[in-house]
């Protein structure tokens, strides 16, 4: 398997997921004013994220056949948290924490 594909189609899959956990987030909020000024939307965005990334690996990993582990889904779930954080406080943001070197 090429690496490089691989890395790529990951990355692909994550920024995609955080599109959609953004849109569905801002659905949610103009179809329940109750979520648009709550902490509550944290939660959901959390929680929205998380299992969107899990399920979205899931079938990318069933697609291309390779052994589904105990760990790979931990990673499922740590992503699942990146794809929030970017979705909170946007992929710039994101960048600019995984790339600081203190």
């Amino acid at each position: 398997m090429d690496y490089t594909t691989f890395i790529s189609q990951l990355l692909i899959i994550i920024a995609a997921l955080v599109a959609v956990v953004n849109i569905i987030t801002e659905v949610c909020k103009r179809s329940f004013a109750w979520l648009a000024g709550s902490k509550a939307i944290n939660l959901f965005v959390l929680l929205l994220s998380v299992a969107l990334t899990v399920a979205a690996f899931l079938a990318y990993w069933q697609i291309k056949e390779m052994l589904i582990t105990w760990y790979i889904i931990a990673a499922f779930i740590i992503i699942g948290f990146m794809v929030a954080f970017a979705a909170m406080f946007g992929f710039d943001k994101l960048l600019k924490y995984l790339g600081r070197s203190e």
